[in-house]
């Protein structure tokens, strides 16, 4: 091995050991800041230490000092990969619903870590009892196996669960609020699908190891570590720099699920119609950045369910939709308005309720098919 193979292992491992106390870092930054360790967060910070235990693993394989490490560390029962992706769909579970209660299969993730906690003491009677390398290295092999066939089953089972639940939360949020700004967890659906990918490779790379292919289970493992350096340091900028910028509105016995319209409706729906759209027209209430669900029921003295069923069935659109393209229809009409030449396009989205740039300008292009600047020139 030349001079720059063993740079290159170095600048590697360096790199390892450095994302490895990071993610340590975060996870007692979780655990004890009393203004971050909620229910979710400990879930969170679980995971954290399952990638850490990982890559600590890993930087012990790549400087080749294994055999300097006690013995009693390396048959330790601390690689519990089943932390991972139990430990996230934990964390958006109670991130999302703070005082829900796990069922009797939500409690099987714990189960998994246990069983591969169990799993992984094995490692110790294996080396103790076997005498011949070869009988231990199969034995271990075997281990290795099974360990990241649970890791992966564990990822199949729970983190397209934790998906459903962030995609329920969203629908929750377009049909209870006007504004999904600094609410949404749009990040978290690109979050979990990167971890299920890095288990997914895991596995993989473990696979090949077995079957023989060396090179190809190092090379495809070592895409996995870079992605949970990453991975890291990703939730490392999130936690210490954007933490503060959301706030989850947590479900309430929420379902998305919407009874049937002619059960729910009474004859007075078109006079409820007919106040809302006169709140709407007249009061301008949409202007109002904060506006929610129950905020606009409590005005017309209805419940917020009802309300969602009338919006659905004379709208055709969620709660967030349609005071959306009033907003839009505001701002239209302001940039058509020579008293408004001197505003701004911003400044008039700010009058007629929006209060993100980038979400007025995604919203106004679904529903006019243009910019907003393309159309104030196009009016012009």
């Amino acid at each position: 091995m030349d001079f720059q193979d063993y740079l290159g292992i170095g600048f590697f491992s360096g790199v390892i050991l450095m994302s490895t106390l990071h993610g340590v870092l975060l996870a007692l930054i979780l655990l004890c800041n009393k203004n971050l360790n909620s229910k979710s967060n400990r879930y969170l910070a679980m995971a954290l230490l399952g990638i850490c235990v990982i890559l600590a693993y890993e930087f012990v394989y790549w400087l080749d000092l294994e055999d300097k490490i006690p013995v009693w560390i390396q048959y330790a029962p601390l690689y519990i990969r089943t932390t991972i992706p139990v430990g996230i769909f934990y964390f958006v579970l109670f991130l999302v619903q703070p005082k829900h209660r796990l069922s009797k299969f939500e409690k099987l993730g714990l189960w998994a870590i246990a069983l591969e906690l169990l799993l992984e003491t094995t490692y110790i009677p294996v080396n103790l009892f076997l005498k011949d390398s070869d009988h231990i290295a199969i034995a271990e092999d075997y281990i290795i196996i099974l360990g990241w066939f649970l890791c992966v089953f564990t990822a199949m089972v729970f983190l397209p669960l934790a998906l459903r639940k962030v995609n329920q939360y969203q629908k929750f949020l377009y049909d209870n609020y006007s504004t999904t700004e600094r609410k949404s967890l749009r990040w978290l659906q690109v979050f979990l699908a990167l971890v299920f990918l890095g288990v997914v490779l895991g596995g993989i790379s473990f696979l090949q190891y077995v079957l023989g292919y060396y090179d190809a289970s190092e090379s495809t493992f070592a895409i996995v570590v870079v992605g949970f350096v990453l991975l890291l340091f990703a939730i490392g900028y999130f936690l210490i720099l954007q933490y503060g910028w959301f706030e989850i509105a947590p479900l309430k016995n929420y379902t998305g699920k919407v009874a049937p319209i002619s059960g729910k409706l009474s004859d007075n729906t078109n006079a409820y119609y007919s106040q809302l759209m006169t709140l709407l027209q007249d009061e301008k209430i949409y202007e109002d950045v904060d506006l929610t669900l129950d905020k606009l029921s409590e005005r017309l003295q209805i419940s917020s369910g009802y309300l969602s069923q009338i919006i659905k069935e004379k709208e055709k659109k969620s709660f967030f939709e349609f005071i959306n393209f009033h907003r839009i229809a505001s701002v239209k009409e302001k940039l058509m308005d020579t008293d408004y030449k001197n505003y701004t396009i911003m400044g008039i989205a700010l009058e007629s309720g929006f209060n993100s740039k980038s979400t007025f300008n995604a919203v106004f292009k679904k529903f006019t098919n243009e910019t907003p600047s393309t159309f104030k020139r196009r009016q012009a």
